[in-house]
């Protein structure tokens, strides 16, 4: 037999909790026997909380839903633009005319005039300059870009490497005739022979009237475009040929 002393600590007090009567009422008994202000603190205790981060989770997912599956805009044309200061809100008002001439709805189809690239001069091999010249060469290789406007320098370089179109196989008579006197030549390696690559933009009425031309600046169809028709209608808007 156990000792009484030993028997003692085996039996549970008299109101430890096992002997407790549980209570089994409802929810809505609980609140039929609150007060109104007892009410109203329960339920802001145990339901508020949880109602609002309920919400904030449904809010969450639905807006992530609705990123995920509406569609997104379309860019379907991208100007890079070397070597030239063009501010922001030129650069807006130049989207904001293109995409008006274009018929384009913006919540669909966009256009970007991109003037961040600074290829430097003089042998400038700054972080930012290589930084610009790589992303540059990404976006022609990958087909991002759509036309070109560089420093004659810059673009004969590009030019050279086959990133151009030649732009007698690309415009429409009446524009080749037109500007014929304004376009650049130059040879690529692969071929020798000289083609017109660019256009020299010096006569270009809406490119000359920012007043901040760049060197001699050229402009070019990206030969691995997929919006070449909407690069051409950019020609033509820039020189007013219609």
């Amino acid at each position: 037999m156990l000792k009484e002393d030993r028997l003692k600590d085996t039996i549970l007090d008299d109101n430890a909790a096992i002997y407790n009567n549980r209570d089994n009422k409802s929810e809505k008994q609980k609140l039929k026997e609150m007060s109104f202000s007892e009410k109203i603190s329960y339920l802001k205790t145990y339901y508020l909380t949880k109602t609002v981060i309920i919400i904030a989770i449904i809010g969450f997912v639905g807006y992530l839903g609705y990123s995920i599956l509406s569609p997104k805009a379309e860019n379907v044309l991208y100007t890079a633009i070397i070597n030239y200061a063009l501010t922001e809100t030129e650069a807006a008002k130049l989207e904001e005319d293109f995409t008006k001439l274009l018929e384009l709805n913006p919540e669909k189809e966009t256009v970007l005039f991109d003037a961040s690239f600074y290829l430097g001069r003089n042998g400038d091999v700054s972080e930012y300059t290589l930084s610009s010249e790589q992303k540059l060469t990404t976006y022609l290789f990958a087909g991002e870009i759509d036309v070109l406007i560089a420093p004659e320098a810059d673009f004969k370089k590009y030019a050279g490497f086959g990133y151009l179109s030649k732009l007698t196989d690309e415009l429409p008579t009446d524009l080749c005739t037109q500007l014929a006197d304004s376009f650049f030549y130059s040879t690529t390696e692969d071929n020798p022979a000289s083609g017109a690559y660019g256009i020299y933009l010096d006569g270009a009425e809406l490119y000359d009237s920012n007043g901040k031309a760049i060197e001699n600046p050229v402009i070019g169809i990206v030969v691995n475009s997929e919006y070449k028709p909407n690069a051409i209608e950019l020609i033509r808007y820039l020189y007013q040929k219609y």
